[in-house]
C-alpha cells in the first residue's frame, strides 16, 4: 500500500471518528432506530410489507454506523501498518 493511500485512509478514519463522536449524528441515528422499532412493534399482524420496509430501514441505519466504524478500524490498521513499515527492523545476518 502506498503512503498516499495510507494517508487517505487515515484522513477518512479521522473524519469517520468525528462523525461517530458528533452528538447530532448520534442523536439522529438513535432517534431513527427508536422510531423504526416503534413502527415495527406497532404494525398490524397482517402488515407484512410495512414491517418489512421498517426492518429494511432499521438495517440501513445499522449499516451506516457499521460502515463508519469499519472506516475507523481500517484507518487504525493502516496507521499501524505504516508505523511498522517506517520503523527500522533489525536485520538478521547469518554467522558462518
Amino acid at each position: 500500500m502506498t503512503t498516499g493511500a495510507r494517508s487517505d485512509e487515515a484522513e477518512r478514519a479521522a473524519h469517520a471518528r468525528e462523525l461517530l463522536a458528533d452528538p447530532l449524528l448520534r442523536e439522529a441515528l438513535a432517534a431513527l432506530s427508536a422510531r423504526y422499532l416503534a413502527g415495527i412493534r406497532g404494525c398490524a399482524p397482517k402488515d407484512d410489507l410495512g414491517r418489512y420496509r421498517l426492518t429494511v430501514a432499521l438495517n440501513v441505519v445499522d449499516a451506516v454506523e457499521r460502515h463508519l466504524r469499519a472506516v475507523v478500524e481500517t484507518g487504525v490498521l493502516s496507521e499501524a501498518q505504516g508505523q511498522e513499515l517506517a520503523a527500522p527492523k533489525p536485520r538478521w545476518i547469518p554467522r558462518f
